[in-house]
């Protein structure tokens, strides 16, 4: 089983540098649980935004388009998507231990509490995780 950050899906939508490693993996994994919460349909439509927004890599009117492709591709690619709120407490104290965001906190939890890694594409999250020594960010 692999925790799916948003990282993935949003190279997917925005196809970045990452866009084939993340394709491909999702093909590769999808008989198998893939997992994740449902922050990531957030925080990729965040990427959406700043890819609009900021970057000018996308055309505002495409947004709506990409965020409903999105949302079915999260959908489509995972067993289970848990509640953030869930894990909360704990992504709160772990984001303090770790000097990590809360949001990054909640995808290291569920990969804490079932044993896994988690499929990403960031590397400060996994330099801050090994600091503390864990080794639970796998890039594809």
């Amino acid at each position: 089983m692999f925790v799916v950050d948003a990282s993935l899906f949003a190279s997917i939508i925005v196809k970045d540098e990452f866009y084939e490693r993340a394709k491909r993996f999702l093909f590769e994994h999808l008989g198998f649980d893939l997992v994740t919460v449902d922050l990531a349909f957030i925080e990729a439509a965040n990427v959406l935004w700043k890819h609009a927004l900021i970057h000018g890599r996308i055309p505002r009117n495409a947004c709506e388009g990409l965020a409903v492709r999105l949302g079915e591709l999260i959908r489509n690619s995972c067993s289970k998507i848990y509640c953030a709120c869930e894990f909360l407490s704990e992504a709160l104290g772990r984001a303090l231990d770790f000097g990590i965001t809360v949001y990054d906190a909640v995808y290291v939890v569920l990969a804490l509490k079932h044993n896994c890694k988690i499929a990403s594409f960031d590397e400060r999250l996994k330099s801050k995780l090994e600091e503390k020594g864990l080794d639970i960010i796998c890039f594809p």
